[in-house]
């Protein structure tokens, strides 16, 4: 997988939860009172963990409240104030500096050469100095002169 297509990859949960809250503020106020600019500075919002927990599974919500000891607790409850957004592109950059960094150096599953094993993205070129590659077919290809008649 190409490094482009990786991030995209990563980046579909924060698509998920940006579009949510773009649906619930479409059902919740645009229907009823159209779209103008100051509605979404007053009332667009993005949703925490906790409310998509609450709102889509409060049997395991509960659940959970239940069976964790309060100090445990505690500390979920704070996460669960996190906008899902936020937390989804966290996870995505922290996931792409972790490929990223290692490539840079020739490391990891996204180097180019003989410690990858793949053709995948590199930052800098092994080849310092060195001619690139054309689009053309091969390395030692004929250049064909045309003269005028």
């Amino acid at each position: 997988m190409r490094g482009g297509s990786l991030v995209f990859v990563l980046l579909i949960p924060a698509f998920v939860a940006l579009g949510h809250d773009i649906y619930l503020f479409y059902m919740n106020f645009v229907q009823t009172k159209g779209l103008t600019l100051d509605l979404v500075l007053a009332e667009f919002k993005f949703s925490a963990l906790g409310f998509i927990w609450t709102t889509y599974d409060e049997a395991s919500y509960k659940s959970m409240f239940e069976t964790t000891d309060p100090e445990t607790w505690a500390q979920i409850d704070y996460i669960l104030t996190f906008k899902a957004v936020f937390v989804a592109l966290a996870f995505a950059g922290v996931v792409t500096l972790l490929c990223a960094v290692p490539a840079l150096f020739g490391r990891g599953p996204f180097s180019s050469g003989e410690g990858g094993g793949g053709s995948g993205w590199r930052l800098f070129s092994k080849k310092s100095g060195a001619a690139q590659t054309s689009f053309r077919a091969g390395e030692n290809r004929n250049t064909i002169d045309f003269k005028r008649k």
